[in-house]
């Protein structure tokens, strides 16, 4: 079984970015995990709400992934604007792809907002790090054989990688359907998701597709530059 780990920052990138992906690498049999840090404490749209939004996003965070056949969904509860490059975060990032042993790994794109930047960093030096012979207590060293980041919000300028997505859109969509409280204050997520889906789709002569942006932060190691390049 071939194992894919998504670093996300939030309970809802995971579903927004990369939906349709993670049901299709479960359709043919991969292991899917995801991994993130904010909790969802900043998603009220009113008050009286502040109180119930965390322990409500995290139950709809959960349901959402069972619609993608994912049941390895960690959160490490952290303030929506406390994802950060720290210590702490770094430590979790290598440690979960120690435990998952992915040969991919998903990750966020650049040009977002600050809390998706530093997971743009941390998804590619801990990929890097990980495969390290140190840090012990965070488990045996396990390097990842990709990278591919992804967007959410913002477009990546230059995708490398645009997968067709036309089998798993409405799991996808039934998905971001659990987040009943999201709703509120990311009402027109869906018709941002199907207008991008759209997009990438027209681009590979599909209905709906999700863009990908590989990493090489790690080089490919080239022995052979007649048979390898």
């Amino acid at each position: 079984m071939k194992n894919v780990l998504v670093l996300g920052g939030h309970l809802d990138d995971s579903v927004i970015a990369v939906g349709g992906l993670l049901r299709r690498f479960v359709d043919q049999g991969y292991r899917v995990s995801v991994m993130c840090f904010g909790n969802g404490d900043e998603g009220f749209t009113h008050v009286s709400q502040r109180g119930q939004v965390v322990k409500q996003l995290a139950v709809e965070a959960v349901e959402a992934h069972k619609v993608l056949g994912i049941d390895d969904f960690v959160c490490h509860n952290l303030s929506d604007f406390a994802v950060q490059e720290n210590k702490e975060t770094y430590r979790h990032c290598i440690a979960a792809i120690r435990r998952t042993q992915p040969e991919i790994i998903l990750g966020h794109y650049w040009l977002e907002y600050f809390q998706h930047r530093a997971m743009a960093r941390l998804s590619c030096d801990s990929w890097w790090q990980a495969g390290w012979d140190c840090s012990a207590d965070l488990g045996a060293p396990w390097k990842a054989r990709a990278l591919y980041h992804f967007e959410v919000i913002h477009s990546m300028p230059e995708p490398t990688h645009i997968v067709d997505i036309t089998s798993t859109f409405a799991a996808k969509v039934e998905a971001w359907k659990q987040f009943v409280t999201a709703q509120a204050h990311l009402g027109e997520m869906l018709d941002q998701m199907e207008a991008r889906a759209r997009f990438y789709g027209s681009k590979i002569g599909v209905k709906y597709a999700e863009a990908l942006t590989r990493s090489y932060f790690i080089p490919d190691r080239v022995l052979d530059p007649a048979k390898e390049l």
